[in-house]
């Protein structure tokens, strides 16, 4: 008797182009779109997958997502930046419709859990490289030693998420083997040392602690009263901030934003902070100017042209497409109206009903995107941006009742 192998179900096979999508955004985006082609071929083939994202839809983030999925193709109609910047930013946004689609694959804590432990695994092997390429001297690709993922930013703030990730699961997950505790308290340890030691990415510090944060306030808000947890909560406090104030990396990376952003209006050159702190306080001149539904999508590069026009220096130079700040450029783009939407999608996370740990890690990672986006257009930009809408999609989803699961 021959053995047959099982045919996979395009259930499955949009369930593992999921995980492609998420392992391929780390490195390279060829590689990402054609996975992103890949699953919405396998949609498009399939009714039972069309069915499952019309009932994601129906969740509150799914609503939400339409809703400003909606707003920013109404503000393709009223732009005033060119038409080949608003299809670009317009074709950019697609990345939020990675959200339902993730919801309606997701409904399952089995493939949450193993979405997560994917990560951690693929994160904590890029760690592994990561300290190997520093003991070398050696980089890779064009990248410099220590740094394997796509930019040193998007590599803390993942690093960040995976160690993160781990914790959660170390905590609340207590069906693990013991093998597989072990790995994930090592490859915590791993990436949180990277993040404190290796990687100069100001993002990642913030990830860092908005996770931490979360991680604390859940377990204060599941153990209220109990002392050995809040001297629990207190040392693992302690120790994420009291390492990250220790560390000469990030000690000269904090102090030099700050150095940048006091000094912006006297500094020669351009500089990170400096330029952010002249791109915002523009960018308010031009809300100011058209509060409610601003100047329309993809139309930031020439509302700030013509908001610098006829000064000089630095200053004046309109080298972003954004502002560096993701809720300014909501407002620029889209007005109070638009902020207002954004903001409800953000809120809406809050009423879905996911399992407790998989609503930690979703809810976690989602408050520090909240928190880098004041620095960074971190919803909109492609590696990022897909991620989050990736992560919120999965791990948020409204989990399906037993006899719904395949």
């Amino acid at each position: 008797m021959t053995a047959t192998l099982a045919r996979p179900t395009p259930l499955a096979c949009a369930r593992w182009l999921i995980v492609a999508i998420m392992v391929a955004l780390l490195f390279s985006p060829p590689l990402t779109n054609l996975a992103e082609l890949a699953l919405v071929l396998c949609l498009a083939a399939s009714g039972e997958l069309r069915r499952r994202l019309v009932r994601a839809a129906g969740q509150p983030m799914g609503i939400a997502t339409l809703a400003l999925a909606a707003l920013i193709v109404i503000g393709a109609g009223y732009s005033i930046g060119s038409a080949e910047r608003t299809w670009s930013m317009l074709t950019g946004w697609r990345k939020l419709l990675l959200l339902p689609i993730a919801a309606a694959l997701f409904d399952e804590p089995r493939w949450k859990t193993r979405l997560g432990l994917i990560l951690v695994a693929v994160v904590a092997l890029c760690a592994a490289l990561s300290y190997v390429g520093l003991a070398l001297g050696r980089g890779v690709y064009l990248y410099p030693p220590g740094i394997i993922v796509r930019n040193y930013a998007t590599q803390g703030m993942m690093f960040s998420v995976a160690a993160f990730v781990a914790a959660s699961f170390l905590r609340y997950e207590p069906s693990l083997s013991r093998a597989l505790r072990l790995w994930l308290a090592v490859a915590a340890a791993l990436l949180f040392a990277n993040v404190v030691l290796v990687t100069p990415g100001r993002s990642g510090y913030v990830v860092l602690l908005a996770c931490t944060a979360a991680f604390v306030f859940d377990l204060l808000r599941r153990h209220r009263g109990d002392r050995r947890v809040y001297g629990l909560s207190a040392l693992l406090v302690a120790l994420v901030v009291g390492s990250l104030a220790a560390s000469p990396l990030v000690r000269d990376r904090i102090g030099q934003g700050v150095r940048e952003m006091e000094t912006y209006r006297h500094a020669p050159q351009l500089t990170s902070m400096g330029i952010r702190m002249v791109l915002w306080q523009n960018t308010l001149k031009m809300i100011g100017k058209r509060p409610w539904f601003g100047y329309g999508t993809g139309s930031f590069e020439a509302a700030y042209r013509q908001q610098v026009a006829g000064q000089t220096g630095w200053q004046a130079l309109d080298l972003s497409a954004d502002p560096h700040d993701q809720y300014l450029k909501i407002a620029a783009e889209h007005g109070l109206v638009g902020l207002a939407v954004f903001f409800v999608f953000l809120l809406s996370a809050l009423f879905q009903r996911p399992g407790a740990v998989h609503r930690l890690i979703g809810l976690g990672v989602l408050f520090s995107w909240c928190g880098t986006s004041l620095f960074s257009s971190h919803f909109s930009t492609f590696s990022e941006g897909s991620f989050i809408a990736l992560w919120c999609g999965a791990m948020l989803a409204n989990e399906a009742t037993p006899e719904g699961r395949t």
